[in-house]
């Protein structure tokens, strides 16, 4: 990154996309604090000298997690897609934290959401209806006065792919950790796919500003 952020706090830093932004970050020095459910994995998995605050954001005071905070990026996403999760957990909890970072002044709030979370050409009726809570996650950002960036990817690869609708998750991290401080992400949505990147109006990481 061109110009590193303060102190930066990652909500789902144990997932498939969020510990590429881990470990993105500290390679570039930037200070962390993640918000963890599980203490034991996420030292398993991410190592132990991380400032670690441990709860759900569905119930946790989240004060303490925001604190010295400059910066959040929420890859949150509850894996019961077809059954209702993103309902129950990934919108309310996305509040619960837009709401935080507003009250603790953070400068940017960069959501990792998805293509599908509003109506969107190509994806299935039956798909639109699972990922609307996704898209009301992001009317709430919006509508919070806080300084965002939205990144919603196609479905997610672990590693290279040529699926045109899908993306890899080491992809869609360094756009996440991009987001954070670049000018022309500030306010703006985009679309991160493999079609969408072969677009002409594409940016080479972030995919297609809509």
């Amino acid at each position: 990154m061109s110009t590193a952020p303060g102190r930066v706090l990652v909500v789902g830093g144990t997932g498939r996309t969020g510990r590429h932004v881990v470990s993105l970050l500290r390679e570039a020095g930037v200070p962390l604090r993640l918000l963890v459910r599980d203490r034991a994995r996420a030292e398993a998995e991410l190592g132990a000298d991380l400032d670690l605050v441990v709860g759900d954001a569905l119930d946790l005071e989240l004060g303490p997690a925001f604190a010295g905070v400059e910066r959040i990026v929420s890859t949150l996403g509850s894996r019961d897609v077809h059954g209702g999760g993103l309902r129950t957990v990934d919108l309310p909890a996305t509040a619960r934290l837009v709401a935080a970072a507003r009250e603790a002044g953070v400068a940017r709030f960069v959501l990792c959401s998805t293509i599908g979370a509003v109506p969107t050409p190509g994806v299935p009726a039956h798909m639109l209806e699972w990922f609307a809570p996704k898209g009301e996650a992001e009317a709430v950002l919006r509508a919070s006065g806080v300084p965002f960036t939205i990144l919603r990817p196609g479905g997610l690869h672990d590693g290279p792919t040529d699926d045109p609708r899908m993306i890899d998750c080491s992809h869609v991290a360094r756009a996440l950790v991009a987001a954070l401080t670049r000018d022309d992400a500030l306010g703006a949505t985009f679309e991160l796919s493999n079609t969408r990147l072969q677009r002409p109006d594409a940016d080479p990481l972030l995919g297609v500003r809509v």
